[in-house]
């Protein structure tokens, strides 16, 4: 089954499929960290914005 010849549309969805597979993971990695770091950003924001209210 293997030893058949594929059409060239077959092997260019393998392709695109196996590219998305592998970049997938690092896309999704980069934003979980960028959303991490936002709210964290945001989270301190919000602490300096309290502490100078409670200072005044």
């Amino acid at each position: 089954m293997l030893s058949r010849p594929r059409s060239l549309l077959f092997w260019l969805v393998l392709i695109i499929l196996l590219y998305v597979i592998t970049t997938a993971p690092t896309e999704l990695a980069d934003a979980i960290v960028s959303i991490w770091r936002a709210t964290k950003h945001f989270f301190d924001s919000l602490d300096i914005l309290i502490d100078t209210l409670e200072s005044s």
